[in-house]
């Protein structure tokens, strides 16, 4: 009974220390942090090399390999009439774009990743406020961290990994929790 006792209280102390740790990582971090245009740099680099003209086998495209759905969601693709679910064949361009001319055009490219960016920090500024600046499964939480996970795999698997305990990943394996700490030291103000 004793031994069971010391035991989860050695694990709790293991957790206080690890959520100790990550919130002294992050302070430090703060103190170098970058900007926009750092964030958007290492994103485009992780995602496509910071090549504008991709496209990957699952047809998600450009410098930050944006998907039809979310195109959708920022006006410039729209659902095809009487198709359902998220897949990039349930959507088509808006007229005036296309995917020739979203490829070939690095300017539109980076006012949309602007508009995703912005509208991104504007829902996690709503929703998960009481989060920022905290650790959460052993993750320090920052604006910039939720942005780059809600890139990765929408703003809803990010409401699951701060609520549910649940790290959902892309078909590459990707976690949320990778994208959150790997991008969690920019300052998108």
């Amino acid at each position: 009974m004793k031994n069971t006792i010391l035991i989860n209280l050695l694990l709790t102390l293991i957790k206080k220390l690890q959520a100790l740790i990550a919130l002294l990582e992050a302070k430090l971090a703060q103190k170098n942090q970058k900007d926009f245009e750092a964030f958007k740099t290492a994103l485009g680099k992780r995602e496509s090399g910071n090549t504008y003209q991709v496209m990957n086998v699952y047809g998600y495209m450009g410098r930050w390999q944006f998907g039809m759905a979310r195109l959708c969601d920022l006006g410039y693709t729209e659902r095809k009439v009487g198709m359902t679910g998220y897949s990039n064949s349930a959507f088509q361009w808006k007229t005036g774009y296309s995917q020739a001319y979203f490829l070939n055009n690095s300017e539109l490219q980076d006012k949309i990743f602007r508009e995703h960016c912005d509208n991104h920090i504007e829902s996690i500024k709503v929703k998960f406020p009481n989060y920022l600046g905290k650790v959460v499964n052993g993750v320090y939480i920052t604006l910039s961290g939720c942005v780059a996970g809600a890139h990765l795999g929408g703003i809803g698997n990010v409401s699951y990994f701060l609520t549910d305990a649940y790290d959902g990943s892309d078909v590459n394996g990707t976690r949320i929790s990778d994208y959150i700490k790997e991008f969690g030291d920019y300052n998108l103000k």
